[in-house]
């Protein structure tokens, strides 16, 4: 009777063993490890793109002659002229011009003493007829647009020149009507001499005009 009781608690005791043995087998075979691995971070000063910087400006004073006393030109021709030579300068995007007024060449050249980085244009407007010695008759002119450029602190004269685009009286070619106020000159030479003297004056700092201007 012992024995038959000792057979079966050993018997129990082996069974639990077993269940036991598969259920930690379960549990090991199905636990996963995962590894996480870190990115380092890099630490440092950002480094940053550079601007380009920007072209400085060309800045040139513009003034005209209106002193002589001898010359029967307008004095809106005067005016006129300059206006438009200023307009087309500032067509160049590097360049920046405004106006002196009325300055003579020595006045022009005392200004541009006293500049340290801005030329000095000084411009003139000339008869053909008169320079040539010839005589003008009925009223009959053609006038020209000469620049002198003064360079700053110096007041040397770098350049100078004369428009070919020569400055007519409407009436050209045909019969001019007498004016109580002087002759009448053609807006569109004026505008085309202007041009050309603007252009003349940019090309000695190998400047030019961008395409498609609308002056």
């Amino acid at each position: 009777m012992k024995m038959k009781f000792f057979i079966a608690v050993a018997i129990l005791f082996a069974s639990t063993s077993a269940l036991q043995a598969q259920s930690g087998r379960r549990s090991t075979g199905g636990s996963t490890t995962s590894t996480t691995t870190a990115t380092p971070s890099v630490v440092g000063p950002k480094t940053t793109e550079k601007k380009p910087t920007p072209a400085p400006k060309l800045q040139l004073l513009v003034g005209i002659d209106r002193q002589d006393a001898f010359s029967n030109v307008p004095y809106y021709i005067y005016d006129t002229v300059l206006d438009n030579v200023i307009r087309r300068l500032g067509e160049a995007e590097i360049v920046f011009a405004n106006s002196g007024g009325k300055m003579n060449r020595a006045d022009a050249v005392r200004a541009a003493k006293q500049e340290k980085a801005r030329w000095v244009v000084s411009l003139e407007i000339r008869s053909i007829y008169a320079d040539s010695g010839r005589q003008v008759k009925n009223n009959q002119d053609e006038l020209a647009v000469d620049y002198t450029v003064i360079e700053p602190e110096t007041g040397k004269i770098k350049r100078s020149g004369r428009t070919h685009q020569h400055i007519y009286q409407n009436g050209r070619g045909g019969v001019s009507l007498p004016s109580k106020n002087g002759p009448v000159y053609s807006e569109y030479s004026i505008k085309q001499a202007s041009i050309e003297a603007a252009d003349r004056i940019l090309g000695g700092f190998d400047i030019t005009v961008r395409e498609g201007s609308q002056f």
